[in-house]
This record gives structure tokens, sequence and C-alpha cells, in this order.
């Protein structure tokens, strides 16, 4: 059987609705390695909340953080990957948003991050009771290129700010927005992806595109599902990452990613892709 490099989601993929591994989509993926496959994790969280699951499955394989905007060896040795934001547009970016007024904004720098202001960010940002390399206005704080911003505006007018933000960098950035409860704006270098990093991961260990496999249920996943060979859309995935894989599988509360490895590969010992 042909090595696979299987790539891998966090929320709403590999993590159930109480952000945990189940046990069987654990064994399955365990399984896989046994059998000579590589599993890669590829999430918009940072390392902070994305290594506890690495170490969890037991990965040696690099690690796709910040929506591929940085990839990196966990455990050192590997050559990062790393697509920031020029420090002109960090500038840029920044007066728009303190002209707009904002509740808080996190900027990420490689593994370190710098805040506004210290409070709650995203659940998955998970920055309090961790130390910021520096908190202020980060007009003054910030002094080079950022991998990514992660902006909570103020709720008045943030449609208009949405835009704004939008028309002024688009072209430059990607401005994608969270539509979480709080308006969570992340801004990233425009050729920042998961397909980039994902890419990089397999041209390292020696993959093929069409030996790739993902899973994914959100926007973001949406470029590493049409640049791997196979893609796989997760049952509680939005409409249109569904109409765009080669397969719709369970949920991430039904074990969708172990069900499909269970039925394509582990039981037969084979791969039947495309079909």
């Amino acid at each position: 059987m042909r090595p696979y490099l299987i790539a891998v989601d966090l929320d709403g993929t590999l993590l159930n609705t109480q952000k945990r591994i189940s046990p069987r989509t654990k064994l399955a993926l365990q399984s896989m390695m046994q059998l000579g496959h590589d599993v890669v994790i590829a999430t918009g969280r940072p390392k902070r909340t994305s290594l506890s699951y690495f170490n969890e499955l037991g990965l040696q394989t690099p690690l796709v953080n910040l929506n591929g905007a940085y990839v990196h060896d966990p455990h050192g040795g590997q050559a990062s990957f790393h697509l920031p934001i020029s420090y002109q547009s960090v500038k840029e970016v920044l007066e728009l948003c303190y002209d707009f007024g904002i509740e808080n904004i996190l900027a990420e720098v490689g593994e370190q991050f710098y805040l506004h202001k210290q409070g709650k960010m995203n659940l998955a940002l998970d920055v309090e009771g961790r130390d910021a390399a520096a908190i202020g206005d980060l007009r003054n704080v910030l002094d080079q290129a950022v991998t990514s911003l992660t902006i909570h505006p103020r709720l008045a007018g943030v449609n208009r700010f949405l835009h704004d933000l939008q028309e002024n960098f688009g072209k430059e950035l990607t401005v994608r927005d969270w539509g979480d409860p709080q308006r969570t704006i992340e801004v990233l270098n425009k050729n920042a992806s998961k397909a980039r990093g994902i890419e990089f991961v397999a041209h390292r260990l020696g993959y093929e595109q069409d030996q790739i496999i993902a899973f994914g249920d959100e926007m973001n996943d949406l470029d590493m599902l049409l640049f791997a060979g196979t893609s796989v859309a997760m049952g509680n995935a939005r409409e249109a990452v569904k109409n765009i894989a080669d397969f719709v599988t369970d949920s991430c509360d039904q074990d969708g990613i172990a069900k499909f490895l269970e039925q394509y590969t582990l039981e037969g010992r084979t791969m039947v892709f495309n079909q």
C-alpha cells in the first residue's frame, strides 16, 4: 500500500465539540501511522493551543499553525516555513483599527504574541494566564512583521470596518471574519494558506500531491481540500466545503475521521479513492 500524508484540521474535524480527540479517532490515526503513513495537523490555532493534541497523537511531522502562515517542528530540528505580514502593512492595518476603535488586538509573531490589552480572546487562541511578549498600543509595541493579526472590533459599525479592511488590504492580505458572537477578524499574508503549509510538509516528507488525504469542515479548509489528492468533508462541515470535497464522512462527534479511515484503509488495507 502506498504511504499517505493525512492532513487534519482541529476544531470541528479532529476535535469533537468537547474539544477532545475521541478514542476511536485516536486509534484510527495511530493505526495509520503504524502502517507507515504520516499524520499532520493543519489548524488556524497557534502552537500554544495545538501542541497538546500534537503530543497526544505522538506526531513527528511538522505542525501547520495559523492557517499555514507558520509551519515548524515543535521538537526542533526541521526548518520552518513562515509567511508573515509585512511591517508596513501591519502599521497601516493598525492605524485603521485604532481609528475605528477596537476591543482588543492579538498579534502573533512566530511563537510569541502581543496584545493591545490583557483579556479573554477566542478559546482557540487562549492568552489568559500566558505571558505576552508585550501589552499596549500595538502601534508603539510592534516594530516587525507579524505572522497574523486577530482583531476584536467594537460591535457598532463592525460590518463597515470589515468592508474597509477588505477594500484597503484585500489585494495583499487575507481578511477573514470568523463571525462568532465576539466577531473576530483574522488578517494574514495573502500567500499564507493551509494548502501552502501542507505543500511544504509534503515536500519535506517526500509525498506527491495525490498521496495527500485532507479532512476539514470550515471555509479556511477549502484551499487545503482543493489541493489534496483526496478531500474529505466532515458531516458537520459547511455546505460549501461539502460541495467541493471528494467524500463526506460523519460529523466530528460521530468519529467521522475514524469511520472514513476504517472503511477505506484499515479494514481492507487498501485505498480506493475518487470513484
